[in-house]
């Protein structure tokens, strides 16, 4: 008779609460295309130019990862795609989110805090020299 009770009052105290472990969202959140927008580190936040703009990150089910990303030629000035590819995502602990870039075969990984704020993803990224943010908009 205790566990139906404890159960009970379980469920009660979750809906109570929304049984929300944290603010991130969930795993619905990151599916979708997300263009670049902002670059944020201690130094302050750059938004994106037209070209970086251009650059997104589409998560897909099944864990596809789909990237654009584009350079500005030095040279003329114009906005040129410089990787369109696949890798794959992997939802972590804590808020965090596994992004792996592989090219050509090889994995080139990622772990990030990931936070969804309306159409606003932050991903914040260290790489061991200091923390950054990379901001995208949901397409």
């Amino acid at each position: 008779m205790k566990k139906p009770i404890l159960l009970f009052f379980m469920a009660v105290g979750c809906v109570l609460t929304s049984c929300k472990s944290d603010d991130s969202g969930d795993d619905g959140d990151l599916l979708g295309t997300w263009s670049y927008i902002a670059y944020v580190d201690s130094e302050g936040e750059e938004l994106a130019n037209d070209c970086e703009s251009m650059d997104i990150l589409r998560f897909k089910d099944g864990n596809i990862l789909d990237y654009e990303l584009h350079s500005t030629d030095s040279t003329s000035g114009d906005c040129i795609e410089g990787t369109h590819d696949s890798g794959s995502w992997t939802y972590l602990f804590n808020g965090k989110v596994q992004l792996d870039y592989g090219t050509d075969g090889n994995s080139d990984i990622t772990v990030a805090k990931y936070k969804v704020s309306g159409d606003i993803l932050t991903l914040t990224i260290n790489e061991g020299n200091g923390e950054y943010q990379e901001k995208f908009k949901k397409k």
